[in-house]
């Protein structure tokens, strides 16, 4: 396998993105292309993830604007760090709900799949 990179775009900005379209997709080359690097802010306050192997798997959260990996970086200071474990408490408390929800999807086509036969 290649490798991957998430791509953000916070959909408010995307007159400045339509405003340099080369210039946006170079930047968002030079970023996927630059393995190991911290995530980049380029045109329209877009986010470019880390590069990864397609074989790793990444979580991130979409919200206030941008996204953010779960797994925290090495250099975080303790700021950060806290910070961090609190937008994961948050990440977690959704994933709850979706797992729930989920599941509630399943007995109800399960239900459906046994009156149908």
């Amino acid at each position: 396998m290649g490798y991957m990179t998430e791509i953000g775009i916070l959909n408010d900005r995307w007159s400045e993105i339509r405003k340099d379209p080369a210039n946006f997709v170079e930047q968002i080359y030079q970023s996927s292309t630059t393995y190991g690097r911290v995530p980049n802010y380029i045109i329209g306050q877009t986010t470019v993830a880390k590069t990864h192997h397609a074989d790793d798997m990444k979580v991130y959260q979409a919200h206030g604007n941008s996204f953010f990996e779960a797994y925290p970086e090495k250099d975080f200071d303790q700021r950060r760090l806290l910070l961090h474990l609190k937008e994961l408490k948050a990440m977690r408390s959704y994933l709850k709900i979706c797992e729930q929800e989920t599941k509630r999807m399943i007995a109800a086509t399960e239900h459906n799949c046994s009156n149908s036969q």
